[in-house]
């Protein structure tokens, strides 16, 4: 009797040929790292970098941190609560800045790579040893023909604290 593997599979790959917007909302257009973390201890009370980058798929783009009102959703970004370091500020890379048709104005974005580097102060508090930051990422991602909805994205960054 011959076995039917080959038709379960083709059940499964088959909504994927049909709809490729399905395989799309699997994966999101943009992928989170940590490029650059403190390789040494931190101090607790130091201040200090921490840099992200968000490799962004081939015919998307992701917004910057500021955009005009009406405009598209700006890309935010936090520590989670009860992080052992304070948010001081972000600094992008430099978006191109371009007229977009849909919001009828021009609007900051990134293609290929996003850079973001975040200051931070480590707490008075923080416990010595190995520790980690939870950075949120909150964006919106669009191509020539959809914008996906804000999507939050966490990147985690291994520190080691001491006092």
């Amino acid at each position: 009797m011959r076995s039917p593997r080959p038709v379960y599979i083709l059940l499964a790959v088959l909504p994927l040929a049909v709809n490729p917007a399905a395989h799309a909302a699997a994966k999101p257009p943009v992928q989170w790292h940590v490029k650059t973390a403190p390789a040494k201890a931190v101090k607790a009370g130091a201040k200090f970098t921490v840099s992200i980058t968000g490799q962004i798929d081939s015919g998307w783009h992701l917004y910057a941190l500021e955009e005009p009102q009406g405009g598209p959703v700006a890309t935010e970004i936090a520590l989670t609560d009860g992080d052992p370091a304070d948010l001081i500020r972000v600094e992008e890379g430099k978006p191109k800045v371009l007229p977009d048709p849909v919001f009828q104005k021009p609007v900051g974005f990134f293609e290929g790579s996003a850079d973001f580097t975040l200051h931070l102060q480590l707490a008075t508090d923080a416990s010595p040893g190995p520790g980690t930051l939870r950075v949120l990422v909150r964006y919106q991602s669009c191509n020539d023909r959809v914008c996906l909805p804000p999507h939050t994205d966490t990147v985690t960054v291994a520190l080691t604290m001491t006092r």
